[in-house]
């Protein structure tokens, strides 16, 4: 990664394993087509990263203000 990212002359960002992305997006769209389905707050959002160990700064969130 380091080296494709200095080839392309861009900063390194998140990294994420296939498993850690998988287990994300499950519970990111596992319940999208609910008829109840509510847009996740960004405490929300931060409390389901960190519960699928996204816990790095990259993934801290703030309410719009």
């Amino acid at each position: 990664m380091d080296n494709w990212c200095t080839d392309q002359g861009i900063e390194r960002g998140a990294v994420v394993p296939l498993d850690q992305a998988w287990e994300l997006a499950r519970r990111w769209y596992g319940d999208r087509l609910r008829p109840d389905w509510r847009r996740p707050s960004a405490a929300e959002t931060e409390r389901l990263f960190a519960e699928v160990g996204l816990t790095r700064r990259f993934w801290r969130l703030e309410e719009p203000g």
